[in-house]
């Protein structure tokens, strides 16, 4: 049948009908491209259903959603310049740190906490110390510590007195803002009871050398590093920050391995006191390794 036969079969209708027959024909191509069919407009023909097609649908509508929920990064430093890294952040570090981070810090404040409480006094050197909200803070009116911070970032310095301002240790705290490793070489040999490297390692290019840092300690001190996870840290190599209007800088953090880490302490000398794995899941998000100096034990 032609137009022509359409014509002279329905008359005045023929529009009509031919209106009709052009929404079938759209419906059928539409469902069909749905179901992953393929189209042959002459001759005219309509294949199987590609049944792949709606997994790559799937698949594709994952991506994107994915891709969606990874917020953009306007800035991303490597660990070589994490001055300027940590120069950005310093006023909005503490909005960004996360449940696991803050438990990462608060116990090395329990491992200070527990010392403190076997001696009359302690001297503390605090190495990459931050803005000290979450360790230094927490004994802010203890007048029998006296607390030596280094950081690389003098923002992060300025915050970190702010924080201390009016309170008794604010009155016994010395801080040096210098690169780390060029600090401990002119600190004071076996001054300090404490050490700490609170998640520090993964924003340097290299290990410090543990028989400088081994040097400082008092005989009995203790040396306490924390640090993320290196399986985590390579899943999630970014740590990302958001600062002024709504601007994200990344630092593109180190994997720290607890075992070299461990390694080279004892090489230093050192004696392991303790160890231990933080936070939740099938992937641990930080490690604790605790050491001593002159003898074994905590």
């Amino acid at each position: 049948m032609n137009l022509l036969d359409l014509l002279m079969l329905y008359g005045a209708n023929a529009p009509v009908v031919l209106a009709l027959l052009a929404l079938f024909a759209a419906g059928v191509i539409v469902v069909s491209l749905r179901q992953g069919r393929s189209i042959s407009l002459w001759p005219p023909s309509i294949g199987a259903p590609d049944t792949a097609a709606p997994a790559r649908v799937k698949r594709f509508e994952g991506v994107r959603r994915c891709l969606r929920d990874i917020p953009r990064v306007d800035r991303e430093y490597g660990v070589d310049r994490a001055h300027d890294f940590y120069q950005k952040i310093a006023r909005n570090y503490d909005l960004r740190n996360s449940g696991n981070l803050g438990l990462t810090q608060l116990a090395t404040v329990a491992q200070i906490q527990a010392l403190r409480s076997k001696r009359s006094s302690l001297r503390v050197l605090d190495l990459g110390g931050g803005t000290g909200k979450m360790i230094a803070v927490q004994f802010f009116n203890d007048d029998a510590i006296s607390w030596t911070y280094v950081d690389i970032s003098r923002a992060m310095a300025a915050e970190l007195r702010q924080n201390l301002v009016g309170c008794p240790l604010g009155d016994r705290l010395e801080v040096i803002v210098d690169d780390l490793n060029k600090a401990i070489i002119d600190l004071p040999a076996g001054t300090y009871d404490v050490i700490i490297l609170s998640v520090v390692l993964s924003s340097m290019p290299h290990l410090p050398d543990f028989g400088t840092i081994a040097r400082l300690l008092a005989p009995g001190g203790t040396l306490i590093i924390t640090d993320i996870n290196p399986g985590y840290t390579r899943d999630k190599p970014l740590y990302k920050v958001t600062i002024d209007r709504n601007a994200v800088v990344a630092l593109r953090t180190n994997p720290v391995d607890p075992y070299e880490v461990v390694r080279r302490a004892t090489a230093a000398g050192l004696h392991m006191a303790g160890q231990k794995t933080i936070g939740e899941g099938s992937t641990y998000y930080a490690f604790m390794a605790v050491f001593t100096a002159g003898r074994r034990g905590g």
